[in-house]
This record gives C-alpha cells, structure tokens and sequence, in this order.
C-alpha cells in the first residue's frame, strides 16, 4: 500500500482479467510517465487457480504499487490486505533484541504475503518490506479468509504454497549457513529474477547485503566477480541479468530444491 503523500499516484482501468496501469510521478519525482500493462495471472500463484475460482476472486483484487524500502507490515500485528506481488518482491526479515535484523525469506510472484491469513494465526513475528519496487494484486484480509473457506480450490491450492514456501524458507537458512556469499548472492539474484517480467530489475547492492545478513562491500565483491564472468551487469540502483544458465551453474543446489518443489506441488 502506498504511503501518504507517495510521489506515485496509480490510475487503473479493469476489463476481465487485465488491468491496465499508469503511474504518474508528481513534479518531485525525475522519472517519466511509465505505462505498464498487468495481469492477474502474472502472479503464478493466482494463475493455477481454475478459471470459475479466479472469476470470483477478481473483483477483490486491487493493483497497488509498492515502493522499494517501504514497510509493510510491522511484527505481530495484523495487516488489513494479502499480496500476491506481480513484479515486486517482499522480504521478511526477524528483528534481534540487539536492534539487528535476519533474513527469513523472500515473496515475489510465486506466492502470496501472508500466509498467517489464511492458517489461523493472522500474525507473523517477522517483520515485511519491500525490496523491489513493483506492482502487487492486494485483498482485503477478511475477504480472503472468507473465499479460502468457501471456495475448496483456493483453499487446497494456497495450502500447498504455504508448503513449498516452508521449503523455500528452509532452504535460505541451509545456504546462509553452508553456502559461500558467491553462491548465496546467485540465489538470491535467480530468485528475484524469477520475481521480474524483465532482465533488468531496480536493486541496490545495500538492499541485498542487508537481506543477506552480509557488509555491502562483500556483496559489491562478489557481484563484481559475476559481471566480470558476463553474467550480470549494473549500474548504480539497477542489476540486469546477462547469463541466466551461467547464473544457475554458479549457484548451489538451493535454487533447485526450491524450484523442484514450487514445480512438484504447484506446477510451476
């Protein structure tokens, strides 16, 4: 959801499934009218869902425009909507009594924020942000929960994610704690690249390192090794994706188990 007094403001127009946005930077912001044109099933999670079920789901679904850096949701407290991001990726992370944070994982078009919904539990103790900037699909909570009870295919399919999504969380922690930052750092980037509907995708290096629990200058290090093997480039705020098969040999076997899941239970 976008703060008050946001420099976006976010027009959309609706017909069936496509909704057409246009975001209009007031006269702070440097950047031109962009014109990007959305689908529901651009969220892969919704995309499985029979057509009859996805029908009655959409009118719920609002396009919203989330901002890199913003927070949105705070630890143990409830948020009013779920997000089923199209090209923005959230990230949950644990906040230390010693003030540090931790990474816990990261949600892009594969799946949903939050699952808490629509298990029980309504809150998590993790804290979300946004890492890139994107759009999402957002519904209110109690809608949600509502459809989730009604409607069984929903309901079968969103538990299905909440279990690959307990892999995928898994698995971050085996390769923070296994894995070198060179591999880690490709895992991360195949991750968010799958999150995007481009090869070039706004992320900082600081972004990164903070989601990796790592010094911005080792992650500065290592992403220099990847553009020197012509598998990434960047430029300042923006990495671009030159090499994907290469990107996936260098990773560990982390983005495979992860993917092999996504695929085993959801299809995709």
């Amino acid at each position: 959801m976008l703060a008050h007094g946001s420099e976006w403001k976010l027009c959309v127009r609706y017909s069936a499934y496509r909704l057409t946005s246009v975001i209009k930077p007031n006269n702070r912001s440097p950047l031109k009218n962009m014109h990007h044109e959305h689908y529901i099933k651009q969220n892969k999670l919704l995309a499985v869902l029979p057509k009859e079920e996805l029908r009655s789901l959409t009118p719920y679904l609002e396009l919203v425009l989330l901002d890199s850096g913003e927070t949105l949701a705070e630890s143990n407290k409830c948020s009013n909507f779920a997000y089923f991001p199209i090209d923005s990726t959230i990230s949950l992370y644990y906040r230390l009594e010693s003030g540090e944070v931790s990474k816990i994982t990261m949600v892009g078009n594969e799946g949903m924020f939050s699952v808490a919904h629509i298990m029980g539990g309504e809150t998590l103790p993790y804290f979300a942000s946004i890492e890139t900037t994107g759009h999402a699909f957002r519904i209110e909570r109690s809608v949600l929960k509502k459809e989730f009870l009604r409607v069984a295919a929903l309901r079968q399919t969103l538990l299905l994610y909440s279990q690959a999504a307990m892999t995928q969380m898994a698995q971050t922690a085996v390769c923070g704690r296994h894995h070198t930052l060179n591999q880690q750092l490709c895992l991360h980037l195949l991750l968010v690249h799958d999150n995007s509907l481009s090869d070039d995708f706004v992320l900082t290096h600081e972004a990164i390192a903070h989601m990796l629990g790592v010094r911005r200058e080792g992650v500065t290090t290592a992403a220099g090794k990847l553009r020197e093997d012509g598998l990434i480039d960047y430029r300042r705020g923006h990495i671009k994706v030159v090499d994907r098969s290469g990107l996936e040999k260098q990773c560990c076997e982390c983005y495979q188990v992860v993917h092999r899941e996504f695929y085993r239970l959801l299809g995709y």
